[in-house]
């Protein structure tokens, strides 16, 4: 077997983690007293450059999912606005779902609020979630649209 072939059955057999894939992360303060956690919805806040958590399930004004934790109020976090994001699940989610926000605490779920209901949608999952507490990859794809 010559050494070329080797290299290739060994780059073959790799395990390696996926690369990350991000568009754009802006810094953003946190207004929430307590601070926020990685991985979580954030909303607009009352002046330009604070980031909130949700105040409920399929709250508006989404600027993006944090991508690390901040523990102090007023201090900065990186906010993923678009690209890929790691994201908390609520619950089970099945690949390719759309996903909104579930909850206070700003993680996701499937998209299932009732007929004609205007939907706030983060985007849809990469990867599937079996249980709340899951992390899942979420592609960033902010829209409204009227449940069908």
């Amino acid at each position: 077997m010559s050494a070329s072939w080797r290299a290739s059955i060994q780059l073959q057999e790799r395990k390696e983690e996926p690369m990350s894939s991000y568009i754009l992360d802006k810094a953003y303060s946190i207004e929430e007293a307590t601070g926020v956690g990685a991985y979580r919805v954030v909303i607009q806040g009352a002046n330009a450059g604070e980031a909130l958590l949700p105040a409920a399930a399929n709250d508006a004004s989404i600027l993006g999912v944090t991508v690390h934790s901040q523990s102090r109020q007023g201090g900065h976090v990186a906010v993923r606005k678009a690209g890929i994001a790691r994201v908390v699940a609520a619950g089970a989610i099945a690949l390719g779902d759309a996903v909104n926000v579930a909850d206070a605490t700003g993680q996701v779920k499937t998209v299932s609020e009732a007929l004609g209901t205007l939907v706030n949608i983060l985007g849809f999952a990469e990867t599937a979630a079996a249980a709340a507490g899951d992390v899942i990859e979420v592609f960033i794809s902010m829209h409204t649209r009227t449940q069908p």
